[in-house]
């Protein structure tokens, strides 16, 4: 069972003793997207219970391509935490020891830096600390990518691409803020599909309705595709590859996640997905905001992301 207890940095101070005000974070984060600061014992990080940690934070992001990790790990031991490993946007503090009575998941935001969120893993034993891994690994993992997306959410909030914004809610009658080298469009019926066009790789975001009674995705997204993500040739198309297509699990009634690999029929051409298929029961519909990339050679974890989190700041009008 996964206890957890989620502290602001005003109210972790709070409770030590002296109970006195805190200066406000001022310090601004200054990690790379995806870096992850990992303080504990690293002769520790050898045993089977360290190695329980890594495992989660490094586990590969779901269907890309190749494989690429979730985060990148650097670890420091506690006493030289201080200086610039304090303005890491991420951060897991792990500590087993006898003091503990049961293990225990802490979280803090701006304690040193903002935006920044930090983990604070405790068990009284290497035995607990690994079953615990096990159980809230995923919940662990799932805080700390939330961290990230909010980042990149914050960018968006700030800066976007006003063209693809009105786009959407004169089509859809919603809104939606995706990074301003999104730069170019196409429309079709009840169809947007806007990308980067002076990127070396290319993102893409597109926007399209399914009713609300569709139960395959892959089909119908398909049919879709096909019709509005044509080929160079006739007898070429964008299309799903559907042995690799996985549903999220979310606690969200009026949203699902899907993520997959698609392709271009007859051609060589393909790479990751990810939609958003919104319940928008006003209007008796699936909004899906889809993001793919293509980018050989390139990382997709970082730039799938970047698309991921312009998903997220859908809003239904």
């Amino acid at each position: 069972m996964c206890m957890c207890l989620v502290l602001s940095a005003c109210d972790s101070e709070q409770t030590t003793k002296k109970k006195a005000k805190k200066k406000a974070v001022t310090a601004k984060v200054q990690s790379a997207p995806y870096e992850l600061l990992v303080v504990a014992n690293k002769d520790w990080l050898k045993t089977g219970a360290g190695q329980s940690l890594i495992q989660i934070v490094e586990a590969p992001v779901e269907v890309l391509p190749q494989i690429e990790p979730n985060f990148r790990v650097t670890s420091v031991n506690p006493e030289a935490f201080n200086g610039v490993f304090r303005t890491y946007a991420n951060i897991v503090c792990a500590d087993v020891d006898k003091k503990y009575k049961e293990p225990e998941l802490r979280m803090a935001t701006n304690v040193y830096a903002r935006p920044q969120k930090v983990l604070y893993v405790n068990a009284p034993d290497n035995s607990s600390f690994e079953k615990y891994m096990a159980e809230c690994g995923k919940m662990i993992l799932r805080e700390l990518n939330e961290n990230e997306f909010s980042r990149e959410r914050g960018l968006l909030a700030r800066q976007f691409n006003g063209a693809v914004q009105r786009q959407a809610k004169k089509q859809f009658g919603i809104d939606i803020k995706v990074s301003q080298d999104i730069d170019d469009m196409k429309t079709g019926k009840d169809f947007l599909w806007a990308s980067a066009s002076k990127q070396e790789f290319r993102q893409n975001v597109c926007l399209y309705t399914l009713p609300l009674s569709t139960l395959s995705f892959a089909e119908a997204r398909d049919s879709v595709m096909k019709i509005n993500i044509p080929g160079g040739r006739e007898d070429q198309w964008m299309e799903t590859d559907r042995r690799t297509v996985i549903t999220d699990e979310i606690t969200r009634n009026d949203l699902v996640v899907i993520r997959g690999l698609w392709g271009m029929r007859n051609d060589a051409m393909g790479g990751p997905f990810v939609c958003y298929c919104y319940a928008d029961t006003l209007h008796n519909r699936f909004l899906v905001a889809e993001g793919f990339v293509y980018a050989p050679e390139e990382k997709k974890r970082p730039i799938m992301r970047q698309l991921e989190a312009a998903l997220q700041t859908v809003a239904l009008q």
